[in-house]
This record gives C-alpha cells, sequence and structure tokens, in this order.
C-alpha cells in the first residue's frame, strides 16, 4: 500500500515537473518567436511599406488567423490533420498578403520614377544641388516614391551621409530601377560631370526597359493564364467528381490512402505552378 502511493506520487512529481519544464521553455521559445516576427513585420509594413500599423498588432492578428482557419477547417472536416493544415493556411495568408502590397508598391514606384528622374534632372539643370533637387522632387510628387525620397532626406538631415542614405533607400526598395539610379547619382558625386545630362540618358535607358518589360509581360500573359488554369483545374474537377459520386470523392479526405493522394497531388500541382511561374519570369 505505501509503495502504491509512494509510486503515484513520484508519478505526479514526474508530471508536474515535465509540464512545469515545458511551460518555462516553451514560453521563453514563444517570446523569442514574438520578437523575432515583430521585428519583421517592423522593417516590412513600418519601415518598407510604411504603413501606419503596428507590429504587435499585426503579429497578434496573425495568430488570431491562424487558430481561425484551423479550427474552421478541424470542424469541417473532424480531423486534427485540419487543424495543422487550417493553421499553415492562417500562417501563410499575411505573408502572401504582404508580398502582393510589396509588388504593388514597386510597380507604382517604377511608374513614378521617369517624372521623378526628369524632376530632379530640371532642378539640378536651374542650379540646385542634389540635396535641393531631392527636396525638389519631394515637394513635387506625390504617392510611394514623395514617401521614399522624404525618407531619403530624414536620413540625410539626421547625420547619415547622402551616398549612405542613397544606397538605404534602394536596398529598402530593392528594385533594379532604382538602384541604377542611385548608383549613377553615387558615382557623379564621387567624379563629377553633367548630372543634368546622365539623369535624361537615364531616364530613356529606364523608358526603354521598362518599354520591353510590358512587351514581355504581354508575351507570357498567356503562359501565366495557363498556370492558373491548370492549378484551379484539380480543385474543379474535384468538386464536379464529387457530384457525380460523393461517397467515392469524400473516401479521399477519410481513409489515409486517399489523404496522402490529395497531399501528393497538391504539391505536384504547386510545384508546377511555380515551375512554370519561374520560366514566365524574364529579368531584363
Amino acid at each position: 500500500m505505501v509503495s502504491a502511493v509512494v509510486w503515484h506520487l513520484l508519478i505526479s512529481l514526474l508530471v508536474f515537473t515535465s509540464v512545469a519544464l515545458a511551460a518555462i521553455h516553451g514560453w521563453r521559445h514563444a517570446l523569442v518567436g514574438w520578437h523575432a516576427q515583430t521585428g519583421w513585420y517592423q522593417r516590412v509594413l513600418v519601415q518598407q511599406l510604411m504603413l501606419d500599423i503596428r507590429p504587435a498588432t499585426a503579429v497578434f492578428q496573425t495568430w488570431a488567423a491562424v487558430l481561425f482557419v484551423g479550427l474552421l477547417l478541424y470542424a469541417i472536416g473532424g480531423n486534427w490533420i485540419w487543424f495543422v493544415v487550417g493553421a499553415g493556411a492562417g500562417l501563410g495568408l499575411p505573408f502572401l498578403v504582404i508580398r502582393h502590397l510589396e509588388q504593388k508598391r514597386r510597380e507604382r514606384l517604377d511608374r513614378q520614377l521617369i517624372d521623378g528622374v526628369m524632376t530632379l534632372a530640371s532642378g539640378i539643370r536651374a542650379g540646385l544641388n542634389m540635396v535641393q533637387a531631392i527636396e525638389l522632387l519631394v515637394t513635387n510628387s506625390a504617392g510611394p516614391i514623395q514617401e521614399e525620397f522624404r525618407q531619403l532626406l530624414r536620413e540625410y538631415r539626421m547625420g547619415l551621409d547622402l551616398n549612405h542614405a542613397m544606397h538605404r533607400t534602394a536596398e529598402r526598395i530593392r528594385s533594379t530601377h532604382y538602384r541604377l539610379l542611385f548608383s549613377a547619382l553615387q558615382m557623379h558625386r564621387r567624379r563629377g560631370g553633367d548630372v543634368g545630362a546622365t539623369l535624361d540618358s537615364l531616364a530613356e535607358s529606364i523608358r526603354e526597359i521598362q518599354r520591353l518589360e510590358g512587351k514581355l509581360d504581354a508575351v507570357t500573359a498567356q503562359g501565366r493564364t495557363q498556370a492558373r488554369m491548370m492549378a484551379a483545374m484539380p480543385v474543379l474537377l474535384l468538386a464536379l467528381l464529387y457530384t457525380i459520386e460523393p461517397e467515392g470523392v469524400s473516401s479521399l479526405f477519410t481513409e489515409p490512402l486517399g489523404r496522402i493522394i490529395l497531399a501528393v497531388a497538391a504539391a505536384l500541382v504547386v510545384i508546377a505552378f511555380y515551375w512554370i511561374k519561374k520560366i514566365m519570369t524574364v529579368d531584363i
């Protein structure tokens, strides 16, 4: 009797110790993950996209989406595997949204670049120095290009070297056209020369590059559309087969072998979609 009580006490102590250690170390890892994701949102949302969103709020909304989508699919599928799939989808959704926002903002910046370069060239021909020409650009522009060059001026006025500030702006925008512009400006600040003529030539070059990029987009549009149709076709066929033979299609979701087949098919579709997308992406 005594040995049984001692045995139960030892088991209880072991379980308590295990739960306590898991809680302590798990909390530490959760804090590390929280700070890492908050830092990423700070860099992308605030510094790069310049959105008025608190990183902590974005992290909270991300984990709320993870929990909501996971519980939703668990309620539909009735299996913990669907919770994992839903949680993964909820975790990946914010990154897809942010990537979409980055792409749209970069496209707007590229569309505004030629007018911005012409404004810089006009200011320099009027006798302004580089900083004054950038101030003229900020005054006479709007949208993301105004935000980026205003941030460049802010960093310069805080004591950062202008070349370093332009380098930071190019890294923040991550556009080859802006890297080309800032590289040309940095080169002229070191070696001198007719900056106005160089900016005119640069504007013509960027205009020609954008024309070729538009032509490539038109040529590859059919391939991208086919890739999207190929990715959507298995889902549509699965829905059509479900209306014809619901029991057979349901076995794909209830039987272990059927789930494996679905997972393999989904992985192959995703690989094929990104493969075609990679082929259709041409960098000039």
